[in-house]
Protein backbone atom coordinates (compact mmCIF):
# COMPACT_ATOMS: atom_id res chain seq x y z
CA UNK A 1 0.00 0.00 0.00
CA UNK A 2 2.81 2.59 0.84
CA UNK A 3 4.34 1.53 -2.78
CA UNK A 4 0.98 2.68 -4.34
CA UNK A 5 1.31 6.16 -2.62
CA UNK A 6 4.96 6.96 -3.35
CA UNK A 7 4.27 6.34 -6.86
CA UNK A 8 1.64 9.07 -7.52
CA UNK A 9 2.30 12.07 -8.97
CA UNK A 10 1.43 14.60 -6.34
CA UNK A 11 2.94 17.94 -7.08
CA UNK A 12 4.19 19.95 -4.06
CA UNK A 13 5.54 23.49 -3.75
CA UNK A 14 4.01 24.94 -7.22
CA UNK A 15 0.99 27.77 -6.87
CA UNK A 16 -0.28 27.80 -10.60
CA UNK A 17 0.57 30.98 -10.70
CA UNK A 18 3.09 33.64 -12.16
CA UNK A 19 3.65 37.28 -10.56
CA UNK A 20 5.62 40.34 -12.07
CA UNK A 21 5.96 43.75 -10.26
CA UNK A 22 6.83 46.06 -13.39
CA UNK A 23 8.60 49.04 -13.14
CA UNK A 24 9.69 50.59 -16.51
CA UNK A 25 10.62 53.75 -17.98
CA UNK A 26 10.82 55.00 -22.06
CA UNK A 27 11.23 52.67 -24.56
CA UNK A 28 11.20 49.84 -22.19
CA UNK A 29 7.56 49.71 -21.78
CA UNK A 30 7.41 47.55 -24.64
CA UNK A 31 6.08 44.18 -25.52
CA UNK A 32 5.82 42.81 -28.84
CA UNK A 33 2.26 41.03 -30.13
CA UNK A 34 2.25 37.65 -28.43
CA UNK A 35 -0.42 35.17 -27.12
CA UNK A 36 -0.32 32.66 -24.46
CA UNK A 37 -2.66 30.13 -22.82
CA UNK A 38 -2.31 31.43 -19.23
CA UNK A 39 -5.31 34.19 -18.71
CA UNK A 40 -3.68 37.47 -17.44
CA UNK A 41 -4.69 40.12 -15.28
CA UNK A 42 -2.69 43.80 -15.48
CA UNK A 43 -2.84 46.26 -12.92
CA UNK A 44 -1.27 49.68 -13.51
CA UNK A 45 0.13 51.39 -10.43
CA UNK A 46 2.22 54.04 -11.64
CA UNK A 47 2.27 56.28 -14.82
CA UNK A 48 0.91 55.34 -17.71
CA UNK A 49 1.02 52.62 -20.53
CA UNK A 50 -0.87 51.81 -24.23
CA UNK A 51 -2.00 47.99 -24.13
CA UNK A 52 -3.96 46.35 -27.38
CA UNK A 53 -5.80 43.56 -26.79
CA UNK A 54 -7.44 41.74 -29.24
CA UNK A 55 -7.21 44.26 -31.99
CA UNK A 56 -8.20 46.59 -29.07
CA UNK A 57 -6.34 49.53 -27.82
CA UNK A 58 -7.04 50.79 -24.70
CA UNK A 59 -4.35 53.41 -22.01
CA UNK A 60 -4.06 51.95 -19.00
CA UNK A 61 -3.43 54.87 -15.93
CA UNK A 62 -2.69 54.40 -12.16
CA UNK A 63 -5.74 52.12 -10.77
CA UNK A 64 -6.51 50.59 -14.03
CA UNK A 65 -6.37 46.76 -14.57
CA UNK A 66 -7.48 44.55 -17.98
CA UNK A 67 -7.88 41.19 -18.42
CA UNK A 68 -6.52 38.99 -20.98
CA UNK A 69 -7.85 35.85 -21.98
CA UNK A 70 -6.26 32.74 -23.06
CA UNK A 71 -5.39 32.72 -26.61
CA UNK A 72 -5.98 36.73 -27.29
CA UNK A 73 -3.19 38.34 -29.09
CA UNK A 74 -2.05 40.98 -26.79
CA UNK A 75 0.97 44.01 -26.96
CA UNK A 76 2.44 46.99 -24.74
CA UNK A 77 3.65 50.17 -25.57
CA UNK A 78 4.59 53.67 -24.05
CA UNK A 79 2.49 56.58 -25.07
CA UNK A 80 5.55 59.21 -24.87
CA UNK A 81 9.13 58.13 -24.97
CA UNK A 82 9.30 59.77 -21.68
CA UNK A 83 6.90 57.91 -19.72
CA UNK A 84 7.11 55.70 -16.78
CA UNK A 85 4.92 52.44 -15.96
CA UNK A 86 5.02 50.58 -12.75
CA UNK A 87 2.36 47.97 -12.78
CA UNK A 88 1.66 44.33 -11.42
CA UNK A 89 0.77 41.20 -13.94
CA UNK A 90 -1.04 38.41 -12.49
CA UNK A 91 -0.60 35.07 -14.74
CA UNK A 92 -2.73 32.29 -13.61
CA UNK A 93 -2.75 28.51 -15.68
CA UNK A 94 -5.49 27.91 -18.10
CA UNK A 95 -5.58 24.36 -16.48
CA UNK A 96 -6.48 25.41 -13.24
CA UNK A 97 -9.06 28.19 -14.20
CA UNK A 98 -10.60 25.42 -16.04
CA UNK A 99 -10.85 22.88 -13.43
CA UNK A 100 -11.82 25.50 -10.85
CA UNK A 101 -13.86 28.04 -12.22
CA UNK A 102 -15.13 25.98 -15.08
CA UNK A 103 -13.91 24.87 -18.61
CA UNK A 104 -13.42 27.15 -21.87
CA UNK A 105 -14.58 29.27 -19.76
CA UNK A 106 -13.91 33.70 -20.30
CA UNK A 107 -13.70 36.59 -18.25
CA UNK A 108 -14.77 40.35 -18.92
CA UNK A 109 -14.67 43.31 -16.57
CA UNK A 110 -17.12 43.58 -13.44
CA UNK A 111 -20.39 45.35 -13.72
CA UNK A 112 -19.96 46.36 -10.37
CA UNK A 113 -17.01 49.39 -8.85
CA UNK A 114 -17.03 47.34 -5.58
CA UNK A 115 -16.36 44.64 -7.12
CA UNK A 116 -13.76 45.71 -9.80
CA UNK A 117 -12.32 47.65 -6.33
CA UNK A 118 -11.89 44.41 -4.54
CA UNK A 119 -10.06 42.70 -7.79
CA UNK A 120 -7.41 45.86 -7.57
CA UNK A 121 -6.96 45.35 -4.21
CA UNK A 122 -6.47 41.74 -4.92
CA UNK A 123 -3.76 41.64 -7.63
CA UNK A 124 -2.21 44.69 -5.20
CA UNK A 125 -2.06 41.78 -2.62
CA UNK A 126 -0.39 39.63 -5.30
CA UNK A 127 2.14 41.84 -6.21
CA UNK A 128 2.75 42.42 -2.16
CA UNK A 129 3.51 38.70 -1.58
CA UNK A 130 5.90 38.60 -4.39
CA UNK A 131 8.18 41.17 -2.96
CA UNK A 132 8.02 39.85 0.55
CA UNK A 133 8.44 36.33 -0.49
CA UNK A 134 5.12 34.58 1.04
CA UNK A 135 4.74 31.26 1.59
CA UNK A 136 2.92 28.99 -0.95
CA UNK A 137 -0.09 28.19 1.43
CA UNK A 138 -1.00 32.08 1.70
CA UNK A 139 -0.27 32.51 -1.64
CA UNK A 140 -3.11 29.50 -2.78
CA UNK A 141 -5.27 31.07 -0.18
CA UNK A 142 -5.28 34.40 -2.17
CA UNK A 143 -5.84 32.26 -5.44
CA UNK A 144 -8.42 31.09 -4.27
CA UNK A 145 -10.27 34.21 -3.13
CA UNK A 146 -9.40 36.09 -6.00
CA UNK A 147 -11.33 33.04 -8.34
CA UNK A 148 -14.08 33.14 -6.54
CA UNK A 149 -13.92 36.96 -7.25
CA UNK A 150 -13.90 36.38 -10.94
CA UNK A 151 -16.65 33.36 -10.78
CA UNK A 152 -18.78 35.79 -8.88
CA UNK A 153 -18.23 39.04 -10.90
CA UNK A 154 -16.46 38.55 -14.26
CA UNK A 155 -17.48 35.55 -16.17
CA UNK A 156 -18.47 36.61 -19.34
CA UNK A 157 -21.88 34.92 -20.50
CA UNK A 158 -21.49 33.77 -23.82
CA UNK A 159 -24.43 33.73 -26.36
CA UNK A 160 -25.77 30.29 -27.38
CA UNK A 161 -23.91 29.61 -30.54
CA UNK A 162 -21.43 32.05 -30.23
CA UNK A 163 -17.41 31.01 -30.53
CA UNK A 164 -15.19 31.14 -27.18
CA UNK A 165 -13.06 31.84 -30.29
CA UNK A 166 -12.89 34.93 -32.85
CA UNK A 167 -13.03 32.87 -36.24
CA UNK A 168 -9.48 33.58 -37.68
CA UNK A 169 -7.53 33.73 -34.37
CA UNK A 170 -5.51 30.42 -35.47
CA UNK A 171 -4.73 32.03 -38.94
CA UNK A 172 -3.81 35.27 -37.84
CA UNK A 173 -0.79 34.14 -35.18
CA UNK A 174 0.54 31.51 -37.74
CA UNK A 175 1.03 34.73 -39.51
CA UNK A 176 2.09 36.71 -36.97
CA UNK A 177 4.52 33.75 -35.89
CA UNK A 178 5.69 33.73 -40.09
CA UNK A 179 6.49 37.86 -39.88
CA UNK A 180 8.43 37.76 -36.75
CA UNK A 181 10.57 34.97 -38.14
CA UNK A 182 10.75 36.27 -41.41
CA UNK A 183 10.66 40.07 -41.13
CA UNK A 184 14.27 40.52 -42.39
CA UNK A 185 13.45 39.34 -45.64
CA UNK A 186 11.45 41.70 -48.36
CA UNK A 187 7.81 40.60 -46.93
CA UNK A 188 5.30 42.81 -48.80
CA UNK A 189 1.76 41.97 -48.16
CA UNK A 190 1.38 40.40 -51.34
CA UNK A 191 3.92 37.81 -50.50
CA UNK A 192 2.34 37.01 -47.62
CA UNK A 193 -1.38 37.07 -48.52
CA UNK A 194 -0.23 34.78 -51.22
CA UNK A 195 2.02 32.09 -48.58
CA UNK A 196 -1.27 31.46 -46.50
CA UNK A 197 -3.83 31.71 -49.46
CA UNK A 198 -5.67 34.67 -48.84
CA UNK A 199 -6.18 37.78 -51.34
CA UNK A 200 -4.13 41.24 -49.80
CA UNK A 201 -7.65 42.74 -48.93
CA UNK A 202 -8.77 39.60 -46.61
CA UNK A 203 -5.46 39.52 -44.68
CA UNK A 204 -5.01 43.44 -45.06
CA UNK A 205 -8.68 42.94 -43.63
CA UNK A 206 -8.02 40.07 -40.86
CA UNK A 207 -4.76 42.41 -39.28
CA UNK A 208 -6.87 45.61 -38.95
CA UNK A 209 -9.43 43.49 -36.97
CA UNK A 210 -6.88 41.17 -34.97
CA UNK A 211 -3.79 43.10 -34.55
CA UNK A 212 -5.33 46.96 -34.49
CA UNK A 213 -3.38 47.97 -37.16
CA UNK A 214 -2.22 47.14 -40.68
CA UNK A 215 0.19 44.79 -42.35
CA UNK A 216 2.99 47.75 -42.95
CA UNK A 217 2.88 49.12 -39.60
CA UNK A 218 3.28 45.48 -37.89
CA UNK A 219 6.12 44.66 -40.07
CA UNK A 220 7.87 48.29 -39.71
CA UNK A 221 7.49 47.69 -36.03
CA UNK A 222 8.49 44.74 -35.87
CA UNK A 223 11.61 45.55 -37.84
CA UNK A 224 12.12 48.98 -35.71
CA UNK A 225 12.35 47.03 -32.24
CA UNK A 226 14.58 44.65 -33.14
CA UNK A 227 16.76 47.69 -34.09
CA UNK A 228 16.21 49.25 -31.06
CA UNK A 229 17.23 45.64 -29.12
CA UNK A 230 21.09 45.77 -30.85
CA UNK A 231 21.62 49.28 -30.62
CA UNK A 232 20.71 48.61 -27.07
CA UNK A 233 23.02 45.80 -27.22
CA UNK A 234 26.05 46.98 -29.07
CA UNK A 235 27.77 50.59 -28.45
CA UNK A 236 29.03 50.43 -31.81
CA UNK A 237 26.82 49.35 -34.40
CA UNK A 238 26.33 51.12 -37.55
CA UNK A 239 23.12 52.51 -38.42
CA UNK A 240 22.81 51.19 -42.22
CA UNK A 241 24.00 47.93 -40.96
CA UNK A 242 21.25 48.06 -38.27
CA UNK A 243 18.92 49.26 -40.48
CA UNK A 244 19.36 46.69 -43.43
CA UNK A 245 20.30 43.18 -41.35
CA UNK A 246 16.61 44.00 -39.85
CA UNK A 247 14.41 44.40 -43.07
CA UNK A 248 14.85 47.82 -43.38
CA UNK A 249 15.24 48.70 -47.54
CA UNK A 250 17.31 51.72 -46.51
CA UNK A 251 18.47 53.76 -43.98
CA UNK A 252 16.02 56.66 -44.76
CA UNK A 253 13.10 54.24 -44.59
CA UNK A 254 14.76 53.19 -40.87
CA UNK A 255 15.23 56.81 -39.91
CA UNK A 256 11.72 57.69 -40.73
CA UNK A 257 10.28 54.70 -38.94
CA UNK A 258 12.14 55.41 -36.09
CA UNK A 259 11.11 59.12 -35.74
CA UNK A 260 7.80 58.95 -36.07
CA UNK A 261 7.42 56.12 -33.02
CA UNK A 262 10.48 57.95 -30.71
CA UNK A 263 9.93 61.53 -32.14
CA UNK A 264 13.50 61.85 -32.76
CA UNK A 265 16.16 60.66 -35.09
CA UNK A 266 18.26 57.57 -33.46
CA UNK A 267 20.85 60.86 -33.08
CA UNK A 268 18.47 62.39 -31.13
CA UNK A 269 17.63 59.36 -29.23
CA UNK A 270 21.34 58.63 -28.28
CA UNK A 271 22.06 62.35 -27.19
CA UNK A 272 18.92 62.25 -24.74
CA UNK A 273 20.57 59.12 -23.22
CA UNK A 274 18.56 56.75 -24.51
CA UNK A 275 21.86 54.48 -25.42
CA UNK A 276 25.39 54.73 -24.95
CA UNK A 277 26.88 56.59 -28.65
CA UNK A 278 26.20 54.57 -31.71
CA UNK A 279 28.08 55.18 -35.30
CA UNK A 280 26.82 57.20 -37.99
CA UNK A 281 26.56 56.06 -41.56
Amino acid sequence: MAEHYESEAFIYNQVPVRIFNHSFDGTDIFTSLHWHRNVEFNLTTEGRIKMNIDGKNMQLLPGDWCIVNSGELHSNHWIEPTDHFGGICVQISKSFLDRWVGEGVRFDLPGSQAASDRIRQTLIKFGEYKKDGVDDLRKMELVFSFLNLLRDNCVYETVSGEKTEHEGDANIKSIINYIDEHYMDQLDLSSVAANFNYTPTYLSRMFKEHVGRNFYQYLQNVRLMNCVEEMKEDENVRLMECALNHGFPNVKSFIQTFKKTFGCTPSEWVKQGRKAPIQEI
